[in-house]
């Protein structure tokens, strides 16, 4: 907040602020999309490599991950944050803003159920490769509904 103040010389205006939040939820989306389109490459390299074979592609499996979990929680950090302060709230959204909401929770699910298997295969258990598989073929269906949503939420 000073590094603003000082930039603008006093409070920097409410419009600006609003603008930054969506440029961060913007770079959220692309590191959600990023890691996950990384991980539809890794995923299954990952599942198909034998216990003794799966070495290199952990830390790629690793930082993917963590650049996709960063990326939902800046988004379900900034994306109330903008409802509140561009919209003053939900009240007056469509329908569609409610078939995101819907979305986004199962997205959070499915990536949730995705690290769980990611865990299990860590561990030696071969079944947390299949929970893999079938959450991040759910996952990026889910996400691409969730953008469609977002599409006609907001005009």
């Amino acid at each position: 907040a000073t590094a603003l103040k000082e930039i603008w010389g006093g409070e920097p205006p409410m419009p600006v602020i609003v603008d930054l939040l969506f440029w961060l939820h913007l770079m959220a989306l692309a590191m959600g999309i990023g890691g996950g389109i990384a991980m539809s490459q890794v995923g299954p390299r990952l599942i198909a490599a034998t216990p003794d074979q799966r070495a290199p592609w952990w830390p790629l499996a690793t930082i993917y991950s963590r650049i996709a979990g960063a990326g939902l929680i800046l988004l379900l950090i900034t994306g109330p944050l903008l409802l509140w302060l561009r919209y003053g709230g939900i009240e007056g959204l469509n329908g569609w803003f409610e078939l995101k909401m819907a979305l986004v929770a199962v997205i959070v699910l499915t990536i949730g159920l995705s690290m769980r298997g990611m865990a299990r295969l860590r561990r030696g258990d071969e079944g947390g490769g299949k929970l893999m598989k079938v959450a991040g073929a759910l996952t990026t269906l889910t996400a691409a509904a969730v953008a469609l949503a977002a599409v006609f939420s907001f005009h």
